[in-house]
């Protein structure tokens, strides 16, 4: 898939920082894309990134880093259902809570660390199984060596 230039301004999120990482987005796909932070911090390897004006921000991953930037891997799409899942019937309660307090109003929560640290945690696992899986099917695709009979 080729990447298209353009120049998007972006945002990081992770539980590791308050508020989130400034960046722009120097080349994108549907598959992936090209961030250069507007200051040095230290990335997690994986971590959101919301692009342009949206307030999805897709789940991704460093794929490769650069002197000026890294590329990072758009993760499946999955992760917003995990999420939401979790708030269904893991969080509920306390993000309602939360929502009825008028101090705690759009701030970074505990709650909201928990749920993302748990989103989190499913995903490395769903990413773990599915690095398992591909390693069988090429395990399971290699050719079997046969077998010498005893009389050569």
């Amino acid at each position: 898939m080729q990447r298209q230039s353009c120049s998007l301004d972006g945002r990081i999120f992770s539980p590791q920082f308050i508020d989130p990482i400034r960046c722009t987005i120097t080349d994108i796909s549907s598959l992936g894309a090209f961030v250069q932070p507007n200051r040095d911090r230290t990335i997690p390897a994986s971590f959101d990134l919301s692009i342009g004006g949206s307030t999805l921000p897709r789940a991704c991953r460093i794929a490769r880093v650069e002197y000026n930037g890294f590329g990072v891997e758009f993760l499946d799409p999955v992760r917003h259902e995990v999420e939401e899942i979790l708030k269904e019937h893991a969080f509920k309660e306390e993000l309602l809570f939360e929502a009825l307090c008028p101090d705690l109003d759009n701030k970074f929560t505990i709650t909201k660390i928990r749920l993302e640290k748990t989103t989190t945690a499913l995903m490395s696992l769903i990413e773990c199984r599915g690095t398992i899986e591909r390693q069988s099917i090429y395990i399971d695709e290699k050719p079997t060596p046969k077998r010498l009979s005893a009389g050569l």
